[in-house]
């Protein structure tokens, strides 16, 4: 990850891909894409919420090219 590099959402990034959040959170616990996990303060029953850099965004989809 860059400084001052653009994040995402995983509901961005299931955008980005075309996919469901489901599948990005998949992707994530898998470890199949890097993302980081940051504390909610207050929210309703979650307590965390995950940040997708634009590098690892690019990192994945040149990893699932065959």
């Amino acid at each position: 990850m860059v400084p001052n590099e653009k994040m995402y959402s995983v509901k961005e990034v299931a955008g980005m891909l075309g996919v469901g959040r489901d599948t990005v959170m998949r992707l994530i616990r898998r470890g199949r894409l890097r993302a980081l996990k940051l504390p909610v303060c207050g929210g309703r029953g979650r307590n965390v919420t995950y940040r997708v850099s634009e590098g690892d965004v690019g990192e994945f989809l040149r990893a699932c090219r065959v």
